[in-house]
């Protein structure tokens, strides 16, 4: 125990070491950006000190932070499913519906009401724009569900292993001695039961570290959390003691980075590429409003002993303000600002800082200033899509993919995916696609292309009619479907589309003979009556 403590905390402390450089950009960032930093402070004498001049970084990082998340995970569609990895399984009913009834229970317990999926996902595109990374924990909340919860960036420190995935997280928070008894009850640290039942309501605060990192030995026939490949330690700085030792099947921290840097576990952000401009706007707003309080107030140079600290007054009367030849004694200070040009190099930054958290690119998905075709719409989306690929890429991957196999680990322990189909146990395996607004703005060329195709062959078509013969009309169908992220409740199989058409050629065979039956009947009788 001693030992495992001695390396957890040695670990600790250079992860510490791995984040400083990053600590005082951030802090900044966040007090320029942020929506939860502070943006007041408060001298020694109780007075409001104003640090913030532009709100530019502000308003963009609401518009980023809206903007990613209603073309990464918005919650009033389904933005991923579940399907078999194995191509073969694709047509296999039973899969099929087992694999939507586990996709089902994921967004069920994901938008649940005690789940914060929601609320918790907005702060994490918060931080994404503002620290580029954030730690998004996926847990089990014994008899109520899955809960979510975006850890601040101040608590944790995170690494990542050869192949560039963060896979050590640990996460130093403080508790009360009351939290912490009802956290770890008799794993509690002797010292911290007795300040609690000292003193119940005691308000010191303890350090606590949750390590939780690749488990190097364990033996996978055993079921226990020994032997889990994902290790859980919680250790407790005041007392040096590991307290807890446990593990998981499934890593349930997930690290999204919205860029990613050479050589450092932690990501690039939009408050980063554009950090400079952002001080320098804040700079600017500064300058731009004491410049316009000096020349709606300036100072006054005057040769009179008396009487000049009424002249800056409203409807003052400055006696002796005029000499004897009618000239004014006291005249305002000329500082020869040129607001106008300030206000350009201000709105050049700006406009650097709103690039940086795109939100002209997101403004462009908007823009229905004018008629497009079918085809104009998908090739613009196509051309947006392949901007915003590499962010919403990583992003999902990183996310998503861990949150919900995290997901699916927890609803298996509940027992409700027991009923696996032999077909999916023996043949394939769950994979998951995703089918978020921006994967679609990736797949717009695809679906420009069948339009275009079919235009195409249209168009031939009055030439040489059979070439029409060339598109499958089934096939092509199904790939819209599945682009519009239609339900295949509403699409047929095609055993069933089959069963169809063969039912409608007998009836049309059917009608056919009885069509014919009188012709034939008639016929015979005309024969007959011949003697033939």
């Amino acid at each position: 125990m001693e030992e495992r403590y001695k390396y957890l905390a040695a670990r600790l402390g250079s992860l510490k070491e791995k984040r400083a450089p990053f600590e005082a950009v951030w802090d900044k960032a966040a007090e320029l950006c942020a929506l939860n930093s502070a943006i007041y402070t408060v001298s020694n004498d109780g007075r409001i000190i104003r640090n913030i001049f532009d709100s530019t970084g502000r308003t963009a990082l609401t518009s980023f932070a809206a903007s990613m998340k209603s073309l990464i995970a918005p919650s009033n569609t389904r933005y991923h499913r579940l399907k078999a990895s194995n191509p073969a399984m694709a047509g296999n009913d039973n899969a099929t519906r087992y694999l939507e009834y586990a996709t089902d229970l994921c967004f069920k317990f994901r938008y649940q009401a005690d789940s914060r999926f929601s609320s918790e996902s907005d702060l994490l595109f918060n931080s994404l724009g503002v620290f580029g990374h954030d730690i998004f924990l996926t847990d089990d909340n014994p008899g109520r569900g899955i809960y979510y919860r975006s850890i601040p960036v101040r608590e944790a420190f995170i690494d990542t292993n050869r192949h560039n995935l963060v896979d050590v997280v640990y996460r130093e928070f403080c508790l009360t001695a009351r939290d912490a008894v009802r956290e770890f009850g008799k794993d509690t640290p002797a010292k911290i039961v007795r300040e609690y039942e000292r003193d119940p309501a005691s308000k010191r605060a303890f350090t606590f570290v949750h390590c939780v990192e690749p488990r190097e030995e364990f033996n996978p026939r055993y079921k226990d959390s020994y032997n889990m490949p994902v290790a859980s330690y919680t250790i407790c700085r005041d007392e040096d003691m590991l307290i807890s030792e446990s593990g998981y099947r499934v890593m349930p921290y997930a690290v999204p980075r919205y860029m990613i840097r050479d050589n450092s576990p932690y990501g690039d952000s939009p408050a980063m590429q554009a950090f400079y401009d952002i001080l320098t706007a804040n700079e600017m707003g500064k300058t731009f409003l004491r410049a316009g309080q000096l020349q709606a107030n300036p100072g006054l140079l005057t040769s009179m002993d008396n009487g000049a600290a009424r002249a800056g007054q409203p409807g003052a009367v400055v006696k002796g303000g005029l000499d004897g030849n009618g000239r004014p004694r006291v005249v305002p200070m000329q500082y020869g600002n040129n607001l106008s040009i300030t206000l350009e190099m201000q709105e050049r930054d700006r406009q650097i800082i709103e690039t940086a958290f795109l939100k002209p690119l997101f403004l462009s998905l908007l823009d229905n200033t004018r008629q497009m075709t079918a085809t104009e719409v998908s090739e613009r989306k196509a051309e947006r899509g392949m901007l915003l690929a590499p962010m919403s890429e990583r992003i999902t991957s990183e996310w998503l993919n861990a949150v919900v196999r995290r997901e699916l680990d927890i609803i298996a322990s509940y027992g409700l995916l027991d009923d696996v189909p032999d077909e999916l146990a023996y043949d394939g395996a769950m994979a998951i696609e995703f089918e978020s607004p921006a994967v679609h703005l990736q797949d717009a060329g695809k679906v420009a292309g069948m339009y275009q195709t079919i235009e195409g062959a249209l168009s031939l078509a009055a030439l040489a009619p059979d070439v029409v013969d060339v598109i499958d009309a089934d096939e092509t169908l199904r790939a819209l479907a599945q682009y519009r992220d239609a339900t295949t409740k509403i699409i047929r199989t095609p055993e069933k589309v089959a069963e169809i058409r063969q039912a409608k050629a007998q009836a049309v065979e059917t009608q056919q003979l009885l069509d014919a039956a009188p012709v034939v009947s008639q016929t015979i009788k005309n024969l007959g009556a011949a003697g033939v």
